[in-house]
């Protein structure tokens, strides 16, 4: 081994988008503080090109501009990522810390076009029947257990917002 990296990044198990972006106050943000990253990789590289590319569009640079813009791309963002947030209170929580490489183990053996659609946040819907089949990482009960498990505000929320 020539190195070792260590480091984390965030996942999201569950949220109330709308009440964060208020408690934002009109203040215009961007990458992890508006929430533009892959909730389960925590990768946040290509939601910035994204963003770049569109607010480089605009004539308008006030504040209240790239806050709306900014808002309504994390907004779709948060929408298209509610697979993710199940994904990983299915996973995460269910697994002991010190067996959650397996979870990883298994990933890494599916096909490389559902890798691909992963980490490109873009998974179809038989990416996440794959995702979800065949022998599980974690315990199947605690699984759903912990992708049941969290306040039901939040999971009106999500509802809301999807």
């Amino acid at each position: 081994m020539l190195r070792e990296e260590h480091g984390s990044l965030p996942i999201v198990l569950a949220g109330d988008f709308d009440a964060y972006w208020k408690d934002l106050a009109g203040q215009p943000c961007a990458g992890l503080r508006a929430g533009l990253f892959h909730s389960t990789t925590g990768y946040s590289l290509p939601h910035a090109v994204r963003l770049a590319e569109r607010v480089a569009t605009f004539s308008d640079f006030s504040a209240p501009r790239l806050f709306d813009a900014i808002r309504d791309e994390a907004r779709s963002e948060w929408r298209r990522q509610r697979f993710f947030r199940l994904l990983n209170r299915m996973l995460f929580p269910a697994g002991s810390p010190d067996a959650r490489w397996r979870v990883m183990q298994r990933f890494y053996r599916l096909p490389a076009p559902l890798i691909t659609h992963f980490y490109a946040g873009r998974l179809r819907l038989r990416d996440k029947l794959r995702l979800l089949s065949g022998k599980p990482p974690v315990p199947v009960r605690a699984a759903i257990a912990a992708a049941c498990k969290i306040h039901p505000h939040q999971i009106r929320s999500e509802m809301q917002n999807d």
